[in-house]
């Protein structure tokens, strides 16, 4: 490893003077075609006023936003070679194929071909190499033909062959075969006469830029340089000029009047001054994804965007944060650093390396090479100044660092750092922090003396120093203070934790504000010298809250320095009693972490962080001054219902700068597309960029910042919405509002076509229903009446059949008395006529006489009783009453029927037997019989017909026919 070091060193100590580069290399970033996904070479590269770069691409015209990145196709399929960006619209070069993509009425790129303006018989012509604006027109350069695009005509210029096109200012430039160099004037091709041939590709030119204030910089490929003043060309040739010509120039571009970065195909690309120095070289080396450059762009922020065969390249190349890598070979991390004799050391995991710096200490101004300090090889802890003496620790040992060389100090074990342990100048003690505790040593005679005076404990990495009060921090062992016995050999007593504030890992000790900081994974305290114990800072607790800080350090003039979970940034003391901190986003990640923390301010424009590969450099003051007209862009916006629509393609059709998007769709959005997408950035960069957003009408808080840059919306009520969204940068400067309007259209059924026809439907179903219902309220009445006199009839023939009942009741009733009173009839004669047998029979036997007069006075009696008339006539009324007035229809019918007819009508109604009507007659059988046969007589009655049948129908006919 230390021979390879020493080659290195000695390789870039011969390098020649003129391809030294500044030791600050601007942030690389690369994007390869996995990134774009899109064609692998890029040539052309161009930015429009709202900030959105254009490449000519393998697969198409591409294009970036800062964040999304887009390819549109030629129609042809065909690679496009160049393009220029005229107001808004994007004139391309394919092959074969000549155009322009334009922003159609949604903002989205359209393209429109040149080809059908072509006159008949100039179509001969191949890929177009150039396209550039000069003036009003627009020309297309390829090999056999130049176009002139020129009031809606195209106009040809033919050749047998047209090597080149540029323009600068009012001067357009070609390189034609047989002439060499011509000039555009007054609508032809006029030859330039110069010194050298350019005829006959003798010499192939590749850019034209500008140079200084009026002066035209011409590049070739192999012939190197020329400058064009006032009509004249001549060459140029500084020695830097001829080493860069062996790398084949492509391409130049002025970044301002006094820089021209120009690109290569095989060195990268280079930035030189107007005096022909080379201020800048940046290869593969240094970060680029390749050697071959094939055109290089400065865009508005003066970044240079480098087109590549095999991707793109942006370098931030007017940026305040630059890195700084000693060892490019190897690319170890960076440990410490230190100002030392105006010389800046850099220790890193191999070595130490050291460059001469300008007595200012602008690192800016720094070129040349690191070289690697003879002996200096290891991994380098600490760099420690003291006394006047720069002391390095390592992990094999301790070194005084001189002019040429690094001499052993002390290789008992590994050392962290130094620094002086009394405050008297030179300090005659010095104590170190080393592997396995602290040694003491002395200074005298300008010499360090190591008495071997030491305490052991498990590490000494950390060593503050307030007064008489010192105190030593392990990561994870906790602390100890360090006092002295009698003989002044160093004591180690550890820190008893009563108030539990240590945590189990990441102790530090810093020195800030004049008092003895500890950061634990707790809080952070101060040591309390009345109480020689920790306490909380307020003051920190304040500004950092719960933030797990690891590093601290503090700058010259008060600015506190920090690191929290890789995140790097500053307390800035430039306003008292008002401290603010300020972020670095743009080195999150990249700084060391895990309690290898560095940070070396050397003055506010100079300030360094330990990194992964080497450090980062800072110029505070640039980076809190720089100036940045951003704006933030809506890029695209979609609705989706089963597929997704383009609402806003992403472009505008302004010409001038505006301080925000605001774009308002004119159409309502049918509800059906009521999930709207947007997607939306920021074309700046080398910074970090963060987005807030609302949509206005949905939702009345912004969302809180963060790198997100699109947002949803799913299932939006009908309404009107305007979307809105801001971007701010490191610095905390914040963008003007970009918005889109809309609005969605209610649902079909909620739109007011929909609510008239409800109206109208309403109407119709009230009318309807009040037709339906007074039609049934119609049927209902006639059906009420209907049922109302089908009631009636039917109660009239309830009254009828309860009256028929009630008759039938009597009737039954009257039988019944009628039938009792016959049987009563029946029983009383049948008793009668016994007794009177009796009687008869009694009046035969005894005492004649008394016999004879008790006899006679029973036979009296019941003779008086068999004649009574009464029981006849209460039963003819009640006959009468149950059979509908027979006996009454019967006698006037029949007037000549006697009282015994009737008698006998009647019991043969009855249904009575021979007997029983014998003895209710008082007659024999016989008698009866003769007595039926003259009523049968009376009758009129044949002898087909029943007596008892003509009998039982004389009530009920006469009933029907009163009916």
């Amino acid at each position: 490893m230390c021979k390879l070091l020493t080659i290195l060193s000695l390789l870039l100590s011969v390098c020649p003077v003129l391809a030294q580069n500044g030791i600050l290399i601007p942030e690389i970033i690369n994007f390869s075609k996995k990134t774009y996904e899109s064609g692998n070479q890029n040539r052309g590269i161009q930015q429009d006023q709202r900030g959105l770069l254009y490449f000519a691409n393998d697969d198409g015209l591409l294009v970036f936003d800062g964040t999304y990145w887009h390819t549109y196709p030629l129609p042809n399929r065909s690679i496009v070679r160049s393009l220029a960006v005229v107001g808004d619209r994007i004139f391309v070069g394919g092959q074969q194929e000549i155009g322009y993509f334009y922003f159609d009425p949604k903002g989205a790129l359209a393209y429109q071909s040149l080809r059908q303006l072509i006159p008949p018989g100039e179509m001969d012509f191949t890929d177009v190499w150039h396209v550039l604006p000069f003036q009003h027109d627009v020309f297309f350069q390829s090999n056999k033909r130049i176009f002139r695009f020129h009031d809606g005509r195209i106009t040809a210029f033919k050749s047998t062959n047209w090597s080149f096109l540029g323009a600068y200012k009012d001067l357009l430039l070609a390189q034609e075969y047989d002439h060499g160099l011509m000039l555009f004037k007054d609508g032809a091709w006029q030859p330039l006469t110069t010194k050298d041939n350019f005829s006959k590709d003798k010499v192939a030119v590749r850019s034209v830029t500008g140079f200084g204030a009026d002066r035209i910089f011409i590049t070739t490929v192999k012939a190197g340089v020329f400058i064009m003043d006032k009509g004249t060309v001549t060459r140029w040739e500084p020695p830097a000029i001829t080493a860069i010509t062996r790398d084949f120039i492509h391409h130049s571009c002025a970044i301002d009047t006094s820089l021209i970065a120009i690109a290569t195909r095989l060195g990268g690309y280079y930035i030189i001054n107007t005096r022909g120095e080379i201020v800048q070289h940046m290869t593969k080396l240094q970060g680029l994804q390749s050697n071959t450059v094939n055109t290089v762009y400065v865009d508005k922020e003066k970044n240079l965007w480098l087109a590549l065969n095999n991707g793109i390249d942006l370098v931030i190349f007017n940026n305040s944060i630059s890195h700084i890598t000693p060892d490019n070979a190897i690319k170890s991390p960076g440990y410490s650093a230190a100002v030392y004799n105006d010389r800046l050391y850099i220790g890193t995991a191999v070595g130490l390396y050291d460059i001469p710096i300008p007595a200012s200490h602008h690192l800016d101004k720094t070129e040349g090479a690191f070289a690697l300090v003879p002996n200096g090889n290891g991994l380098i802890w600490g760099l420690s100044i003291v006394n006047g003496q720069l002391l390095m620790g390592r992990n094999d040992g301790s070194y005084i660092v001189g002019k040429d060389s690094c001499v052993l100090l002390d290789a008992s074990t590994g050392f962290w750092s130094f620094q002086p342990l009394d405050t008297q100048q030179p300090s005659p003690r010095i104590i170190g922090g080393t592997y396995n505790g602290v040694n003491i040593y002395r200074y005298s005679g300008d010499k360090i003396v190591n008495p071997r005076l030491h305490t052991s404990f498990e590490s000494g990495k950390n060593i503050v120093i307030k007064d008489s009060d010192i105190w030593v921090a392990h990561p994870y062992q906790g602390l100890y203070r360090i006092g002295f016995n009698d003989t002044g050999a160093p004591v180690s007593k550890p820190y008893k934790d009563i108030h539990n504030i240590l945590s189990s890992g990441h102790n530090h000790l810093f020195k800030i504000r004049d008092k003895i900081v500890l950061v634990t994974g707790k809080g952070i305290f101060e040591y309390d010298p009345v109480t020689h114990d920790f306490k909380p800072s307020a003051f920190f607790a304040k500004l950092f809250g719960s933030l797990p800080i690891s590093y601290l350090r503090e700058d010259a003039q008060g600015n506190i320095w920090f690191i929290t979970e890789k995140r790097p940034g500053v307390i800035d003391m430039s306003s008292p009693g008002h401290p603010v901190i300020t972020w670095f986003p743009e080195l999150n990640n990249l700084v060391l972490g895990n309690d290898d923390e560095f940070i070396y301010p050397i003055d506010r424009n100079n300030v360094l962080f330990a990194a992964e590969v080497g450090f980062y450099h800072l110029d505070y003051d640039r980076y809190r001054a720089t100036s940045h007209r951003m704006k933030v862009l809506l890029r695209s916006i979609t609705a989706s219902y089963k597929k997704d629509s383009i609402l806003f393609g992403g472009f505008l059709m302004d010409t001038g700068w505006t301080p925000s998007d605001r774009y308002t769709f004119g159409k309502k959005i049918s509800h059906k597309w009521n999930s709207i997408h947007f997607e939306f950035s920021t074309p700046y960069f080398g910074t970090t960029v963060e987005y807030s957003c609302r949509l206005k009408g949905y939702e009345k808080e912004w969302t809180p910042w963060s790198k997100k840059t699109e947002r949803t919306f799913t299932n939006l009520p009908a309404g009107a919405y305007v979307f809105e969204v801001s971007a701010r940068n490191s610095t905390g400067f914040t963008t003007d509002i970009s918005r889109f309007t809309f609005t969605i259209s209610p649902p079909w059924y909620n739109s007011y076509i929909a609510w008239v026809a409800y109206v109208l439907l309403a109407i119709t179903l009230i009318y309807y229903f009040y037709k339906r219902q007074q039609k049934k309220y119609l049927v209902q009445q006639a059906d009420l009446q209907y049922h109302h006199q089908l009631e009636i009839e039917k109660n009239e023939k309830e009254i009828i059949r309860l009256k028929n009942i009630r008759l039938e009741a009597e009737a039954q009733h009257n039988e019944a008395q009628l039938a009792s009173n016959t049987m009563n009839l029946l029983q009383k004669r049948e008793l009668l006529n016994k007794i009177k047998e009796e009687i008869i029979k009694a009046q035969e036997e005894g005492e004649p006489d008394r016999r004879a007069k008790n006899i006679r006075r029973i036979i009296k009696i019941i003779n008086d009783e068999l004649e009574v008339a009464d029981d006849w006539q209460r039963f003819s009324v009640y006959f009468d009453k149950a059979n509908n007035d027979f006996l009454k229809t019967l006698k006037e019918t029949f007037p000549l029927l006697t009282p015994t007819d009737l008698k006998l009508c009647a019991y043969l109604r009855l249904n009575l037997s021979t007997k029983a009507i014998a003895d209710l007659l008082n007659l024999s059988l016989r008698g009866v019989e003769s007595s039926r046969y003259r009523l049968r007589k009376k009758l009129n009655l044949g002898g087909e017909v029943s007596l008892t049948d003509f009998l039982g129908s004389i009530g009920t006919t006469i009933k029907s026919n009163q009916s």
